[in-house]
């Protein structure tokens, strides 16, 4: 499995194009926002002689699908995301008008996840782990055999996400990442929704947060 992390849009929110030796890929949230990032995604992509299969929403957050139809219009992927964050793609448009992002479309899911599935393209399966708090239908993306975690904005180098947004809770959150993610294996990268990398380890000993 290999990957290329995008920083997109004014939130500085990351997108992750997952790939393996089959040319199959998945996007694993569709954050781009402008023209420059749509050309760097498609540019990437093409480049590659990648072929995606599937938008893997870890949340459905407005930065987190700011490019979501474009993606969709685009590829003609399967969409994945968790039921319980549907309220925020139904009232994508509002939101996006209420922060001054201007009118935006959005995609509609094709699929949603459960609970410990098993997503699958290529060589490469993810296991999907719900861990809401941040949104009620927040989920993190594991690689077993890469050792890598796609977190979200369930957990960050040295913080986790925040809960003050409609359906967040901030005791559900933390015991999201410590029944789900701090069970994986201390050496797990652990590639966020913002900011830098970290590992379980490196979590498990020094975030203030699950002390």
């Amino acid at each position: 499995m290999e990957y290329k992390q995008f920083v997109f849009n004014p939130i500085q929110e990351n997108t992750y194009v997952v790939y393996d030796e089959t040319r199959e890929a998945v996007i694993i949230d569709a954050g781009n926002f402008s023209e420059r990032d749509d050309a760097a995604l498609s540019v990437f992509v093409s480049g590659k002689g990648l072929t995606v299969k599937a938008i893997l929403c870890t949340h459905c957050h407005w930065d987190h699908i700011f490019g979501l139809d474009w993606v969709a219009k685009q590829y003609q992927p399967q969409i994945y995301c968790h039921a319980q964050d549907l309220p925020w793609i139904e009232n994508f448009t509002h939101i996006c008008e209420s922060y001054g992002f201007g009118e935006r479309a959005v995609a509609y899911p094709t699929n949603f996840y459960s609970n410990g599935e098993t997503i699958s393209f290529g060589n490469t399966e993810l296991k999907v782990l719900h861990t809401p708090g941040h949104s009620q239908g927040g989920v993190s993306l594991y690689c077993k055999d890469a050792g890598v975690l796609f977190s979200g904005d369930t957990l960050f180098f040295g913080s986790i996400g925040r809960a003050d947004l409609p359906g967040g809770n901030e005791l559900q959150l933390i015991n999201s990442i410590k029944n789900q993610l701090l069970a994986l294996p201390d050496d797990t990268t652990v590639l966020p929704g913002h900011s830098i990398s970290t590992t379980i380890s490196q979590e498990r000993i020094n975030n203030p947060y699950l002390q």
